[in-house]
């Protein structure tokens, strides 16, 4: 008995991933909000062009001289968490002692509708951990 059901079983489950898988995916976000926007000073999001859309987060922070620039170490993406991480690059020579913005343009690639918590983690030393900076909830609908 079990010889002429298992074949069948697996051809039912082979054909039905879904049943499998723990569900479909979710559609393409179109959008990107702020749950609170007053915590989101630091940075803004920006919609590139394409089908679907492609996000980035523009990431601003004061410095203590002009001239400082981000390198983008990893941009995890899981569920319903995006982790950023990056290093705080110091301008080379010398330059006038002032506290001046300094912005990174992080890429979030294409993202399904949902909640997710945005965390940005930045260092200034490559050899050092990356520490929190910065945390906030977005909606992709």
């Amino acid at each position: 008995m079990f010889k002429t059901i298992y074949p069948l079983a697996v051809l039912v489950l082979a054909a039905c991933p879904v049943a499998v898988g723990g569900g479909p995916e979710k559609p393409a976000a179109k959008s990107l909000t702020v749950v609170r926007s007053e915590a989101a000073e630091p940075f803004k999001l920006v919609q590139l062009e394409g089908t679907p859309p492609e996000f980035a987060a523009e990431w601003t922070q004061q410095m203590p001289t002009p001239g400082w620039t981000y390198e983008i170490d990893a941009v995890d993406i899981a569920e319903d968490r995006i982790v950023v991480k990056l290093t705080e690059v110091r301008p080379e020579g010398l330059v006038v002692q002032m506290i001046a913005p300094g912005t990174a343009k992080i890429p979030l690639g294409s993202l399904q509708q949902g909640r997710y918590v945005l965390e940005i983690r930045s260092r200034r030393n490559s050899q050092k951990e990356h520490r929190p900076a910065f945390a906030t909830v977005i909606v992709a609908r």
